[in-house]
């Protein structure tokens, strides 16, 4: 005798993968804190902020407010 039960897998969201060159285009200082996605704008301050950037000079690269980078900025500290 087969038990058959109801399928408890979902389809998965597809993945969506860093645009590399969106980061290193905001690094560079050509791309704005409005043109990245969450993801790619967390890799760019994480980069920032580990070699060196200071808050404020995370935000003038993003061109935007301290404020809104100061999350990303304390969670982007490498254990």
């Amino acid at each position: 005798m087969i038990i058959e039960f109801p399928s408890t897998r979902t389809a998965a969201a597809p993945v969506r993968k860093l645009d590399a060159l969106a980061v290193e285009a905001a690094l560079n200082g050509r791309r704005t804190y409005d043109e990245l996605h969450p993801r790619e704008m967390f890799e760019v301050v994480r980069i920032a902020r580990r070699r060196g950037d200071t808050l404020d000079q995370v935000a003038e690269l993003l061109d935007t407010d301290f404020f809104m980078v100061a999350d990303e900025y304390d969670a982007a500290v490498d254990r």
